[in-house]
């Protein structure tokens, strides 16, 4: 009995601990915390996250920086994170309340970017540059490298040929520089330099890199940070780093997208029964009327329809990196991409390869980073010339005819029954009656190896050699039956051209820090050596048509090889003094060959001043400024690349091609023997360096604990010497009558505002917000040897003039009636002599615009993500010569030559019935802002079920085009629009896994 109530003692005891244990827990589970999180400065921390480690459980402090948790039991560790703060983890002991201070994370401003023959810490840049991290989750359609640019850095201006899978994109930085000479900046690809005088056959030369191998890009825009690129940096620089390896294991990456284009707006002409009423109506109390009836078909055909189409369009990329053994991190990727334009015809097929070996031995004294890349392209391009001809073919014919003996397809012609040449061509025939195809192969590899002297380490002796070969080959195919070669014979044409440009840089650093003024010394000092060497040959001739001795006839024909060398020396200094006080200096020396020796050598030197006010203790105790630098630049940069070939200092000499301009050598049996004659060359040997000469003012700024950062600059820029191709000689002194010689300066004024922000940052939601404006203006100051003020060079529809932009249009003024409608060829007399004449046109607008826009946004709820891009151009202008040009509603401009042509419809808004081209009516403000792609992405993580990370995403490309402009689209590099291909809006759905 005594042992029964041990027992139920006994257990009456472990019950009760039992209870008490599960009553704690209870308790525990229950608890809830309570407190602030402050910073430094003992500022609340508003919207900093708080969380139960390893748990869901969390909560977000509030606009006091208050906090509670609920549900927290002892034992656990509290994490606090913050963007732009270390995070923090506090073990929870069952205090009530807890009071936490977060410290800045200056990741900010430690951050490394890539400069010039080096890197640097951005809090210590002291140039105007831009640093971008090439970030896939916004990416979107972006097949070429330059896309992921677009609309993301203030001052940069990227417009693409239009929407051709193989059109060329052209880049400019804050402007241009140079009126004849090129204005494309620098490209650097992890230390090798690319040539910009382009790819045959590429279309496009930053095409050669797979975008989802860039890792970052750095853009150097004022001349402090440009001057140690020196001749090749008037125009700016941009330099690509690319993926490398990483430690640990394998990783395997995967990323593919299958898109659809498909034409987006069409150009507005008559349909073919709105045509034959056109005819009818207007024309049929005219004699001309019976031939145009006769001539006039009975359908309707859209020719613009015939021509486009929309494509299916596919990309797979994939790469694998980690690190063997411990000692070399390594990544390698293989990428293809298809693309067919909406355009017929148009295509291009890519295949890209790259390798990227970087060791670290001997305790990181000796790094190597070995890269390697390939690309293999093979293009068909379309005709361009079908856009034109499908707005004006007659609408009422038929695509084919089946007793035609052109292809099949329906042609023009007299009533001998030849092809009428004058006529218009039939579009579809243009396209698929043309064989114009290349096969590019390029690599561009370097070997850098950095070594830090061991019995001296604060001297590093770094060395890179790199090559840029490219091999293309193409041909050009025209049926002698196509409509539009047929009178010629046809057409049989190919190329080959080799491009080999190596180079070699080294230079030598010493770092030191002393205690003198808490300071940093940064000396650096380097050689430069550069050869560019292309060689190509080409053929072209008649398929049905022969020569006197019964070859083909020849029509075109070249073989040329051609090279140039640049030297250079240079160095740079960097001082440093209390993190505070900045100072760079650099100066280099460049010799091209392109220049007689006399003027062969030029000195570029730059210096850049920098003052980090936010380290200041009267701006410190502000509290809600993070980093606030001021920065001071003034450089000097120069252009070699003035687009007048290797030797324009030196008399060279053409051979003719043809029977043309043969000299009669004699006969051989009776044959006559023609020698083709050598064609002099306009040559100058006092031809230099343009220069350009930059003052920039900039301010970074961060701001509320880094939700807010940016930068502001504001720079003039002058350029002397500038090369002008067309300065006219004096009789009898020169093989031409105009040469190119350095008469010219250019003013280019401006400024740039970039802001990125953080509104909403929460455990589950945050949104990004950035934007950038910039503005630029030029004006040609000087265009003769004296000081001529009249003086103007005239090229085509545009015109540089003294006291004026470059490139303005050069137009007469439009007389408009009481209602606002032009009179037909009525335009203001200028100087007042009675007579309209050339003397009458006038520079008017110019298509390089006023302002540019860049706007983005990003959001992330938990795994979704939406982001936004778009980028505008205002105070822009185009010639919208597809309206000018097709305005004549004449009957003889209708019918002319025995066919009928189509018109747009805005030529009845004027009612010209002969086209008139110089009126300024059609220079129309072409101010824009695209959208230029939205993406919607949702990401998952590893599990039991999916073995790996990955996101799936879909985009579309160019969705809006909000503008006031007539024409298919603004957006026209130059602003000549006459036959544009049209951007087509694409629809993306993709996949990115990561094994």
């Amino acid at each position: 009995m005594e042992k029964q109530f041990r027992i139920k003692q006994i257990t009456q005891f472990f019950v009760l601990v039992l209870f008490i244990l599960f009553a704690s827990r209870a308790v525990a589970q229950q608890s809830t915390v309570k407190g602030l999180v402050k910073d430094e400065a003992g500022i609340p921390v508003i919207g900093a996250n708080v969380s139960v480690k390893g748990t869901t459980n969390g909560v977000v402090t509030d606009t006091n920086g208050r906090f509670i948790l609920s549900n927290v039991k002892t034992g656990a560790t509290i994490v606090f994170s913050y963007i732009t703060y270390t995070t923090k983890e506090v073990v929870y002991k069952g205090q009530p309340t807890l009071i936490v201070t977060l410290t800045e994370d200056n990741k900010l401003l430690d951050e490394v970017v890539v400069i010039g023959y080096g890197q640097v810490r951005k809090g210590d840049a002291t140039g105007a540059l831009t640093s971008l991290k090439a970030d896939d989750k916004i990416r979107g359609f972006a097949p070429n490298t330059q896309d992921l640019l677009v609309g993301k850095v203030a001052g940069v201006a990227i417009t693409s040929e239009g929407g051709s899978p193989n059109g060329a994109s052209f880049i400019r930085i804050r402007g241009g520089s140079s009126l004849t000479a090129s204005n494309d900046p620098l490209i650097v690809v992890d230390g090798v330099f690319i040539d910009n005088q382009g790819l045959n056959g590429a279309g496009n030369i930053l095409s050669t890199i797979n975008p989802t191998d860039i890792e970052s890009f750095t853009i150097l825009k004022d001349a402090s940070a440009t001057a140690i690129y020196g001749s090749r940096a008037s125009n700016g620089v941009i330099l690509i780093t690319t993926k490398k390896g990483s430690e640990g294991k394998v990783k395997i990456t995967y990323d593919g997208n299958v898109s659809i284009g498909t034409p987006k707006k069409k150009i507005d002409v008559m349909t073919g029964d709105e045509f034959r009423v056109f005819l009818k109506d207007t024309y049929s109390d005219l004699s001309i009327y019976e031939q145009m009836a006769k001539k006039q078909g009975l359908v309707n055909t859209d020719w613009q329809d015939e021509i486009f189409r929309t494509t299916l369009n596919t990309e797979h990329n994939l790469s694998v990196y980690g690190t063997v053994g411990k000692l070399m991190p390594y990544r390698i990727s293989f990428g293809y991409t298809n693309i067919d334009g909406i355009l017929k015809t148009s295509k291009t097929e890519r295949y890209t390869g790259s390798f990227s070996i970087t060791p670290s031995l001997f305790d990181d004294h000796l790094k190597i980073n070995l890269n390697g890349r390939g690309m293999y392209v093979k293009n068909r391009f379309a005709d361009w010339g079908a856009i034109g001809a499908a707005i004006v073919m007659d609408p009422s014919q038929s695509v084919y005819d089946k007793d035609s003996p052109y292809g099949g397809y329906f042609t023009w012609r007299g009533d001998d029954g030849n092809v009428i040449q004058v006529a218009t061509k039939n579009p579809l025939s243009m396209l698929e009656m043309t064989q114009d195809k290349s096969k590019v192969r390029n690599f561009i590899g370097n070997a850098q190896i950095d070594y830090k002297l061991h019995f001296f380490p604060d001297l590093r002796l770094n060395m890179n050699v790199g090559m840029d070969y490219s091999k293309g080959e193409g041909i050009k195919y025209i049926s002698e039956f196509a409509p539009s070669d047929y009178m010629y014979g046809g057409y049989d044409s190919s190329w080959n051209q080799e491009i080999r440009n190596s180079s070699f840089d080294f230079y030598a650093q010493y770092t030191k820090d002393f205690n003198f003024l808490d300071s940093n010394f940064d000396l650096m000092g380097g050689y430069s050596w550069q050869h560019y060497w292309r060689a190509g040959d080409g053929i072209g001739h008649r398929i049905t048509k022969f020569d006197v001795y019964g070859d083909p006839l020849l029509v075109t024909q070249s073989n040329y090889e051609t090279e140039h060398y640049i030297v250079s020396f240079f160095g740079r200094l960097n001082y440093n003094v209390k993190d505070r006080y900045l100072m760079t200096f650099t100066l280099r020396n460049d010799g091209s060959s392109r220049f007689h020796k006399d003027n062969r050598w030029a000195l570029f030197p730059s210096v850049a001043l920098a003052w980090r006010i936010s380290e200041e203790s009267f701006i410190k105790d502000l509290g809600f400024i993070n980093n606030l630098k001021l920065r001071l630049g003034w450089g000097v940069t120069g252009q070699q690349d003035i687009n007048q070939g290797d030797y324009p200092y030196m008399a060279t000499y053409l051979h003719t091609v043809g029977d043309q301009a043969n000299y009669l050598r004699g006969y051989n049996n009776g044959v006559p023997v023609w020698v083709s004659l050598l064609r002099p060359e306009a040559f100058n040997p006092d031809l230099k360096w343009e220069s350009t000469i930059t003052y920039n003012v900039g301010v970074d700024y961060s701001l509320f604990n880094n939700r807010i950062d940016g930068t502001i600059d504001v720079y003039r820029r002058k350029t002397k010497d500038l090369i002008n191709a067309e300065t006219k000689t004096t009789a009898g002194t020169n093989f031409k009558e105009y040469v190119a010689a350095n008469i010219g300066n250019l003013e280019n004024t401006g400024f740039e505002f970039a802001i990125n922000g953080r509104p909403i940052v929460s455990r589950n939601f945050t949104w990004e917000v950035g934007g950038n404006v910039a503005y630029n203006k030029n004006k040609i100051t000087r265009l003769s040897v004296g000081d001529d003020k009249d003086t103007k060079s005239v090229n085509g529809m545009t015109v540089h003039m003294v006291g004026h932009a470059a490139n303005m249009y050069y137009v007469y003024e439009q007389i408009y009636d009481d209602k606002g409608k032009p009179i037909e060829g009525l335009y203001k007399d200028q100087n007042n002599d009675g007579q309209i004449n050339e003397q009458d046109l006038r520079p008017y607008k110019k298509s390089a615009p006023d302002f540019t826009l860049g706007l983005n946004t990003r959001l992330n709820w938990k795994a979704w993500d939406l982001s936004i891009a778009g980028h505008g151009s205002f105070g822009t202008y185009n010639y919208n010569a597809i309206a000018a040009n097709h305005a004549g509603l004449s009957p003889t401009t209708i019918y002319a030559s025995e066919s009928l042509s189509n018109r747009v419809t805005s030529a009845f808004d004027t009612n010209f019935q002969i086209a008139q081209p110089l009126s300024d009516y059609y220079v129309q403000n072409a101010s824009f802002f695209r959208i230029d792609n939205i993406v919607l992405g949702w990401s998952f993580k590893n599990s039991k079920r999916i073995p790996f990370n990955g996101r799936i995403y879909g985009s579309v490309q160019n969705p809006f085009v909000f503008t006031k402009y007539k024409g298919v689209d603004p957006e026209v590099f130059g602003g000549y629009d006459g036959t544009l291909y049209p951007r087509p809006m694409t629809f993306l759905l993709g996949v990115n896994l990561n094994f």
